[in-house]
């Protein structure tokens, strides 16, 4: 039989799952045997013969050959697909293996029944020390941000300059009078003149006709014109632009609920947002000016310091402790077992693999009552490490 396997080594397990979902070992790979070496001991090429009926040969496409021992007499290993596993390490695979999804809804379930019961009590009690805190800390944060910002005035400058270069000057104004100034004649200008023709109207050219001339005189009053401008203003300019106030809210809705809805501007300001964003020397700008605010804020640390030190944040701990404590404790028996129960499988998991470097790699065959194709194939899907809780009388009989 020509199988090939894909990085299967020595000591592999290989599981397989009934149909009740109960995992039980049925062979491991004991042996890996070179293809040469093969071919020399039978003197044809061929594959040679497995040590006993137990024991299987797989080819290996790499020039090697894995050996499984198979103990199963119920599951026949050529109607089986066998899958390789492994597992990576990382912290996503710790999160999935600790929190399958139905111990997930289990302790989702604990805490929302927990603050039912406690949320209001405990909102009581550490609200106030949240708006205490925020209260605070916000003339602190704004402080501090003028001084960061004034620190690194020179490069908000550099940087403001060369963004007017490309972005308002080259992007911004061209996008204004190609697309905007239409929208703002269309709908701006019939109210602007409507208005301008009743000030016109309303406009005496011989009370500021006489007033100038009269200025220009030795005589020793002046002003008149100026004074003349204030009163025309005030008396016949505002009433006009009072009475005609909704034309103008009116107008200004239409202008930006055009702009808002014109895809030229849209992608166009879409695009200027991302490079803004995206921006090298802005982001570390932007970065350096939050931190300094924020993270080496001494005088922000001292704040919260306080309130979070205080006697009434120590009340507030104790209440929470004494209220959550019931349903944290469950949430730790869920997550890593107790005296009863024994340590969590999915924690032992954890443990054997992060730990102790074992369960790293696996086989999983999967019976499909088909003739198998002879390969151990790499799985594409993550899944936990099979838990197997006792020898089955199969194999204690074996």
């Amino acid at each position: 039989m020509a199988d090939r396997s894909r990085g299967a080594e020595i000591n592999d397990p290989i599981f397989y799952q009934d149909d009740a979902g109960v995992w039980r070992q049925v062979g491991y790979v004991s042996g890996r045997i070179s293809d040469k070496s093969d071919e020399r001991a039978s003197g044809d090429g061929s594959t040679p013969k497995a040590p006993n009926l137990g024991d299987r040969g797989l080819g290996s496409g790499s020039g090697a050959q894995v050996q499984l021992t198979w103990y199963s007499h119920s599951v026949p290993i050529d109607e089986c697909d066998l899958y390789q596993y492994r597992s990576s390490g990382s912290l996503e695979e710790v999160v999935t293996t600790m929190l399958p999804p139905e111990k997930r809804a289990r302790i989702q379930e604990r805490i929302a029944s927990a603050m039912s019961q406690h949320g209001d009590d405990l909102s009581a009690a550490f609200v106030p020390l949240v708006q205490q805190s925020i209260k605070r800390s916000m003339p602190v944060i704004e402080e501090e941000f003028r001084v960061a910002v004034e620190n690194h005035r020179a490069e908000i400058d550099a940087l403001a300059e060369r963004l007017n270069d490309e972005i308002v000057s080259d992007r911004l104004i061209p996008l204004a009078k190609r697309e905007i100034m239409p929208i703002v004649r269309k709908h701006g200008q019939p109210p602007a003149e409507e208005i301008g023709r009743e000030i016109w109207n309303r406009a005496s050219l011989w009370r500021f006709g006489w007033r100038a001339v009269y200025d220009k005189t030795p005589l020793p009053q002046k002003g008149l014109v100026q004074e003349e401008w204030k009163r025309f203003v005030q008396n016949e300019a505002v009433p006009v632009i009072e009475a005609k106030m909704d034309d103008i809210v009116t107008a200004i809705q239409r202008i930006l609920a055009d702009v808002a809805t014109n895809r030229a501007v849209r992608r166009e300001m879409g695009k200027v947002a991302d490079d803004l964003a995206s921006d090298p020397a802005a982001r570390a700008l932007v970065r350096q000016i939050l931190k300094e605010t924020l993270v080496e804020n001494e005088r922000l640390r001292a704040v919260w310091s306080e309130v979070w030190s205080s006697e009434e944040a120590s009340d507030a701990i104790d209440l929470a402790g004494d209220r959550l404590e019931p349903v944290v404790r469950l949430i730790g028996d869920d997550l890593f077992g107790n005296e009863e129960t024994g340590i969590d499988p999915d924690f032992a998991r954890v443990l054997r693999s992060q730990i102790l470097r074992k369960d790293r790699r696996w086989i999983v065959a999967w019976h499909t009552g088909q003739p198998s194709r002879g390969e151990i194939k790499s799985a594409s899907k993550r899944m936990p490490y099979p838990i197997v809780y006792m020898a089955t009388q199969e194999q204690s009989a074996e």
